[in-house]
């Protein structure tokens, strides 16, 4: 192990779930759109136009705020400013964010890690506007640069150097992920840049910070592990042998699964940061933090403690914390069930079991999971399962409405009818095939008479088969052992 301790900082870019851009009224959602056909004189920066705050980006702030646990003062003055900086797919040669006064101040997000919650500080989180995209044809020697993305809206969280380990970074990572499409801040789109992240990593045998370097623009999580896994590493070694790390942006080829230096990394100083003077500073008031706060959904740190508290394993609350829809569900459906963990459990057992399954074989590399409509609703999941504690529907039975639930959308209520799946629980009728069956088999009853345990499952088998799998297996147990034990 490294003498070397890692110090890990994230910036995570959140595209906005808006309608129209930052400072204009282009679409902002250019998914398949032909290259260059969601802007507009404002976007391009053409002399003489001015940015318009998009009011929805504001508001999408300050609710994000909430979920980062930040500070949101009412009357607090947020301002834009100017980095400047060039790059061919940045049409105005500069960015407008967020400086000294950003819309988000500290707060800190709880992590699980290792069984235990730990929090990351949130230094601030700013809005701003992203740049085009550049594209790069094989076998030609020149870019294409496409501007449907300049202009849209961002929202840029910072962390505190509070991320010691790959693994940690990961969880930090998702969580971010979990309360950005919880609040309906995001759309979570990873596939298309919803959600984008520089990962700031150095090394030191001391509290000191090390020369970091910067891992710029992924977008998984695996691959985040991955690089910082390797940085850490690449890294170590050079410090191992005495030489010094240079303070640069690198870049991460999934391919060769390395990281590689693309350019030395600016001071804050090099992009001469100003207010920028078409702008004013824009005030936060009670009012615009109040309605926010009035329509906040559970939270999902406070969901995955109750989770957590249900034994469930952190894979299977990363399923119903980082699936928007799934998550929606989860919360809409237990109210309507008794407040046990059975209850909850077999209400887990089907999202993150069965449904996963349907998602999966409905999605694909065009298709991201996460933007499936459920076919069902939360009041059809909640009747499904009162039905089987009601014991009208056996697990099994209740496993086979609900594939039928999927594929139809229909209720439980007109599957059972459709299908004539009725749990027999008559005991006068489940006792009279009992008696039969027993009288039948001598032989069997002699068996389990002896200690033989695979006698009992027998006899089950064979009523089930009588009542093509409708008998109640509770209640056929019940009367078996009494039948047996009688006889």
């Amino acid at each position: 192990m490294s003498r070397f301790k890692p110090t890990i900082g994230i910036e995570i870019h959140v595209q906005l779930a808006t309608k129209s851009k930052m400072f204009c009224a282009c679409d902002n959602n250019s998914i398949g759109a032909a290259p260059n056909t969601h802007i507009c004189p404002v976007c391009l920066a053409y002399p003489g136009t001015l940015p318009l705050p998009n009011q929805r980006a504001v508001e999408l702030a300050i609710r994000l705020g909430f979920g980062l646990n930040a500070e949101l003062e009412p009357g607090k003055k947020t301002k834009f400013d100017r980095k400047n900086y060039f790059y061919p797919d940045s049409p105005k040669g500069y960015q407008i964010t967020q400086f000294d006064q950003p819309i988000v101040g500290e707060g800190g997000v709880e992590i699980l890690v290792d069984g235990e919650f730990k929090t990351i500080g949130i230094e601030r989180a700013h809005l701003e506007e992203d740049a085009g995209k550049l594209t790069h044809p094989v076998g030609t020697d020149y870019s294409l640069v496409d501007l449907n993305r300049a202009g849209t809206p961002l929202l840029e969280i910072v962390s505190h150097p509070d991320i010691h380990s790959p693994a940690e970074a990961r969880r930090y990572l998702q969580e971010i992920y979990a309360i950005a499409t919880t609040l309906g801040v995001t759309h979570g789109d990873m596939q298309h840049g919803n959600m984008k992240f520089d990962l700031n990593v150095s090394l030191s045998e001391t509290d000191e910070l090390g020369t970091r370097t910067e891992l710029k623009n992924l977008n998984s999580f695996r691959n985040a592990e991955r690089a910082l896994t390797y940085e850490i590493d690449r890294q170590a070694k050079l410090l191992e042998v005495g030489e010094k790390i240079p303070q640069e942006t690198r870049g991460w080829d999934d391919v060769k699964s390395i990281t590689f230096s693309q350019r030395s990394k600016e001071e804050a100083n090099d992009y001469r940061y100003f207010p920028e003077p078409d702008i004013p500073p824009l005030v936060i008031t009670a009012e615009m933090i109040e309605a926010q706060r009035q329509t906040l959904p559970t939270l999902p740190v406070v969901l995955r403690k109750e989770l957590v508290s249900l034994g469930l394993s952190v894979d299977e609350q990363d399923v119903l914390l980082t699936q928007p829809q799934t998550s929606a569900l989860f919360d809409a459906a237990r109210p309507g069930l008794k407040a046990d963990a059975k209850s909850l459990r077999k209400l887990v057992n089907l999202l993150v079991g069965d449904y996963q399954a349907w998602l999966k074989s409905h999605s694909g590399p065009e298709v991201d999971l996460t933007q499936i409509k459920p076919p069902f609703s939360a009041e059809q999941l909640t009747d499904l399962i009162k039905r089987e504690q009601a014991g009208e529907l056996s697990s099994k039975m209740s496993k086979q409405v609900f594939g039928l639930m999927c594929q139809s959308g229909d209720s439980p209520g007109v599957i059972v009818e459709r299908e004539g799946l009725v749990q027999v629980s008559d005991t006068s009728e489940i006792k009279s095939l009992v008696e039969k069956l027993v009288t039948g088999n001598p032989q069997a009853v002699a068996d389990y008479k002896s200690g033989n345990a695979k006698a009992l499952g027998f006899f089950v088998g064979q009523i089930m088969k009588q009542t093509q799998g409708q008998a109640n297996p509770q209640t056929v147990n019940e009367i078996l052992k009494a039948t047996l034990e009688s006889a």
